[in-house]
């Protein structure tokens, strides 16, 4: 055996090992070793934790084999990119269903715009529908609503319908009671069946549940595709992924970074609009009231002067008003005066 096959094979098992020495660890736990250590073996359990949730998603958007492969593997690629966004940890199902859609949904606009330009193209062999399947029905419309509901929603039905995980298994994970698990999960199927029947495919809560359950196993991820996904999610974050990811993925790993990075520039926009517009209302509203403040301080002013010359215009009253006020003690010097001319001419006879 060459030297180069036989260190392959050492790295194989040597990830097999620290994968079942993960297997106890939650999904934060084996995020937050990714980030903190690049642990590969970390960030291939979470590959395999949920790349069954994450490939349904593409299977369903995307009916090319081929294209639904390029989505999972950039879904994942985006995940080494951006791991550090995921908040709170444990939450990464949630993250990741999220990408998928989003990557699955860029990657069939992709598709679209190769089938004008090219006229012929091969597609591998779908499996033809048997009878009235309900799932055949409800795979074009389900992420797309599902991806529509309040995340407190939307997770327990990710957990629950499309990862198979136990109410009590979801509750753990999440961190609220079962029965927190179990009403919300009611709930979030009741709304989904609603949005489901305006979209014209009338489905009850309980038949919508039923149809989950039956169709997990369809949602199983070819080994193939498993082990080129990891490979290629560890090259990426040792730096080393040049010639190893095709250039498909690489550019729809690309084009879903963009698009993040705008929606979090819009929010970041919308919020210092927001602030603006607060501060330029105050702004208007201070001049404003000190407008309205300054006649009624004249008017005030007014009706005093007026109060003054009115009391002046009684001779008797004259001394008293401004001896009070203390503002002319010329008029008090005058009286005084007056007083001693008039004494004085009074002794003189």
């Amino acid at each position: 055996m060459a030297t180069s096959d036989l260190s392959e094979v050492i790295q194989h098992l040597r990830r097999a090992v620290l994968l079942r020495a993960g297997a106890g660890l939650t999904d934060g736990q084996l995020l937050e070793n990714y980030i903190s250590r690049r642990d590969e073996a970390a960030l291939a359990d979470l590959v395999r934790r949920h790349g069954p949730m994450v490939w349904g998603v593409c299977r369903r958007v995307l009916q090319n084999y081929h294209d639904a492969e390029d989505a999972f593997q950039a879904t994942f690629l985006v995940l080494v990119r951006k791991a550090a966004a995921v908040v709170p940890r444990e939450m990464v199902a949630n993250w990741l269903y999220g990408v998928a859609h989003q990557t699955a949904l860029k990657a069939r606009a992709t598709a679209s715009k190769r089938k004008v330009r090219e006229r012929q193209m091969t597609e591998m062999p779908e499996p033809a529908p048997v009878g009235q399947d309900p799932w055949c029905e409800l795979q074009p419309l389900l992420d797309e609503e599902l991806s529509r509901l309040p995340d407190i929603y939307r997770i327990v039905v990710v957990l629950c319908d499309l990862e198979g995980k136990t109410r009590k298994a979801a509750a753990r994970q999440l961190g609220v009671p079962e029965g927190t698990v179990a009403g919300r999960l009611a709930r979030a199927r009741v709304m989904l069946a609603k949005r489901l029947t305006r979209r014209g495919l009338a489905l009850s809560a309980g038949a919508l549940g039923a149809v989950f359950s039956q169709n997990l196993a369809r949602a199983s991820v070819p080994t193939s595709v498993v082990c080129s996904t990891i490979k290629a999610a560890c090259l990426l974050a040792a730096g080393l992924a040049a010639g190893v990811i095709s250039n498909e993925v690489a550019a729809l790993t690309q084009g879903v970074l963009r698009t993040m990075l705008l929606t979090k520039l819009k929010i970041v926009g919308t919020a210092l609009l927001a602030v603006f517009v607060l501060a330029l209302g105050t702004a208007t509203l201070m001049p404003r009231t000190s407008a309205q403040e300054q006649p009624k301080a004249s008017a005030e002013g007014n009706k005093n002067v007026r109060t003054r010359w009115e009391y002046a215009s009684s001779p008797e009253s004259v001394g008293e008003i401004w001896l009070r006020q203390g503002s002319e003690t010329v008029i008090q010097r005058g009286f005084h005066g007056l007083q001693g001319a008039e004494a004085v001419r009074l002794s003189h006879g």
